[in-house]
């Protein structure tokens, strides 16, 4: 059954697409040989940046680090036929992992808020340790993020995406690295600058950046660029104190005094540093006074994920207690045939007045969306990962949410086109930090409830989760609460008015 519903490869049945970047993307799917879920990297074979010789790289370097910290690899296709359910294929090269169902720690920072000092330490111990064992082994990551690393079933920590990882030592055999890549705000400031660099360095300083995010919940810099970034360079010119300054200004005070502690500080100032010979070496880090202080238990450390998790998915269970309606559903269908629109199921707890906006909405969009195409909608796959922040769930109908998205797009996306198969909105969003190409896909919870997903394809992730707050401001549309969010929003700012 599954089979026939979704795409395959191999023995693999592809369930829905977990993440994209340039040239690939992550799917969740599904072994019935063993009833085990993986999660499968595949590349097009007819991608012009495909190179065989840098995924080769990555199986390799996976194949040989052995670390409970780490993602797993199952097993690496060269080339395999990737068959749509609609019976077309093509060649893919796909890199079956292990499924890691917590979902990425930026989220669980992004949906749930920063992290204590001791939850910060608890996983930025875990990460160091297991950044030295990948420099004992001789492999640099070279694109350590918060995106990268992953929260198991447990909340343990594992690293992810060793596409960019190299020979600690280089091809030279110096230690110098030269290539320019990673994921531009976790950079040094030497591949800004376009300097030989240390792999070790620079993941020691974009462990820095994890650091300051996850104590935070937001980044220390746009980039670490001495000549452009505001921040960044307070810190190159010895003003430390006005750099934290600057970050403490909108932060409460803990018991009194500042926000971030003063060894907190002294770590982060020191492992941010602009010149690479001062900055402190793995050692020096585990030997440092603030990486030493308390951590949270294992059974503590759960109890405070669990409730994270719950809160983030709190709107997945109350979609569920959702009922339609009927006395409103009438009401709202009587309006729907009143003026001539058609194809557009009732849902409940739609406002009359609500209705009157989205139907103008489409009036405006019909001469450049094809709003009255018989579009295809997906099943809605729930309860993998977190998706508080990039999942709304509304008992308006597909369509008429389709024309409210359209609507938020023209306002918060430079560029964007809608499928005319499916409710799917491609989009890009420019900012001054940067680009961030998105997809925007309304599926099907049950008869009485949609919900509006968010992908990012690939670009700057805070773009991402910022474009997201924009679009969902300008939704008029009603969650499955009965509220417009509009009206919450209102509410919000009254309140912190």
């Amino acid at each position: 059954m599954l089979q026939n519903k979704h795409s395959t490869l191999g023995k693999y049945v592809l369930i829905k697409t977990l993440g994209s970047g340039y040239n690939s993307k992550v799917k969740l799917s599904y072994d019935p040989s063993t009833d085990q879920y993986v999660a499968i990297k595949t590349i097009k074979h007819s991608h012009p940046k495909l190179s065989l010789k840098t995924i080769r790289s990555e199986i390799e370097v996976l194949s040989n680090l052995k670390h409970p910290h780490i993602l797993n690899l199952v097993e690496f296709y060269e080339e395999i036929d990737y068959i749509k359910k609609n019976g077309t294929s093509y060649k893919v090269v796909a890199i079956v992992l292990e499924l890691i169902p917590g979902g990425e720690l930026f989220e669980y920072i992004v949906s749930s808020g920063r992290f204590s000092e001791e939850i910060a330490r608890t996983y930025f111990q875990v990460l160091i340790k297991t950044i030295e064992y990948c420099h004992g082994q001789g492999i640099v990551h070279r694109d350590l993020k918060a995106e990268n690393l992953l929260l198991d079933a447990d909340y343990n920590l594992r690293i992810a995406d060793f596409g960019f990882a190299g020979l600690l030592e280089g091809k030279d055999g110096t230690g110098q690295l030269y290539t320019v890549l990673g994921t531009e705000s976790y950079m040094a400031p030497e591949i800004h600058l376009r300097q030989p660099y240390s792999g070790a360095s620079v993941d020691l300083f974009a462990c820095a950046v994890i650091l300051f995010i996850m104590v935070s919940g937001n980044p220390p810099f746009i980039k670490a660029d001495p000549k452009s970034d505001a921040h960044y360079k307070l810190l190159c010119i010895n003003r430390s104190e006005a750099f934290w300054e600057a970050h403490e200004r909108n932060k409460p005070k803990q018991s009194g005094e500042n926000f971030y502690s003063s060894d907190f500080k002294s770590l982060l100032t020191a492992m941010l540093a602009l010149d690479p010979a001062v900055r402190l070496t793995l050692p020096e880090i585990k030997a440092h006074r603030w990486f030493n202080g308390p951590t949270v238990p294992n059974e503590k450390l759960l109890f405070e994920f669990e409730d994270r998790k719950k809160k983030a998915e709190e709107h997945i269970q109350k979609q569920r207690k959702a009922k339609r309606e009927q006395k409103l559903a009438a009401k709202i269908q009587q309006s729907i045939i009143a003026t001539g629109t058609s194809n557009i199921k009732p849902y409940r707890d739609i406002k009359p007045q609500e209705q009157a906006m989205q139907l103008s909405i489409n009036e405006n969009l019909k001469t450049k969306v094809d709003l009255n195409a018989k579009r295809v909608i997906e099943d809605h796959q729930g309860n993998i990962g977190v998706k508080a922040t990039t999942e709304v769930f509304s008992v308006l109908s597909p369509d008429l949410l389709l024309s409210s998205l359209s609507l938020a797009c023209q306002g918060c996306l430079n560029e964007f086109s809608i499928s005319n198969e499916t409710y799917k909105i491609k989009g890009k969003a420019i900012k001054e930090e940067g680009t961030c190409n998105l997809n925007i896909l309304i599926t099907k919870v049950d008869e009485n409830t949609s919900c509006i997903e968010f992908h990012r394809k690939g670009g700057n992730a805070w773009i991402f989760y910022k474009v997201i707050e924009e679009i969902k401001e300008q939704l008029p549309i009603v969650n499955i609460e009965g509220e417009s969010l509009t009206e919450q929003n209102n509410e919000k700012e009254v309140e912190a008015n």
